[in-house]
């Protein structure tokens, strides 16, 4: 690495690489972890896709294998995805696109941002590449550039 250095105006050296206290850390945020997906694959809303779901007890999430031509002809809505995936700054969406009508998020935010992170393989990504296709009621399709994912409602 190389040491930066500048001149004082007494003409002497100063290195340039020493903190100045008026800079702030910026913090490191642990992305969530990715899905695990199953070796099966399954047919879902009258067989018009195939997904392969998570590995969980409970599935929420499946990775669409065929038929997100559907998904998107049947969506409500559209929105790009916020710059952090890490779901802190997606109010504006969780407390009313993605809302009950009581407020509460209608998809697990966790599971939504796992989502994003999975499709997105690293903790920076371009939020323009992605869509998510809202659709009411029934499970969101969020697309990335290389896949797809759908999330059921809780």
């Amino acid at each position: 690495m190389r040491e930066h250095t500048s001149e004082a105006s007494d003409g002497s050296s100063t290195n340039s690489d020493e903190p100045t206290f008026d800079e702030q850390p910026i913090p490191v945020v642990k992305p969530p972890s990715p899905f695990v997906w199953k070796d099966e694959v399954v047919s879902a809303f009258d067989g018009a896709i195939t997904v392969r779901p998570e590995s969980a007890r409970y599935s929420i999430a499946g990775k669409v294998v065929d038929g997100a031509e559907y998904l998107v002809a049947t969506a409500r809505e559209t929105f790009t995805p916020p710059a952090d995936y890490q779901f802190k700054s997606w109010d504006v969406l969780q407390s009313g696109h993605l809302a009950l009508r009581s407020g509460e998020p209608q998809f697990p935010p966790a599971d939504v941002s796992r989502a994003v992170a999975t499709l997105a393989k690293h903790p920076a990504y371009q939020p323009e590449r992605f869509t998510i296709f809202y659709r009411g009621c029934e499970p969101v399709y969020i697309e990335g550039p290389d896949a797809g994912i759908v999330i059921t409602p809780w």
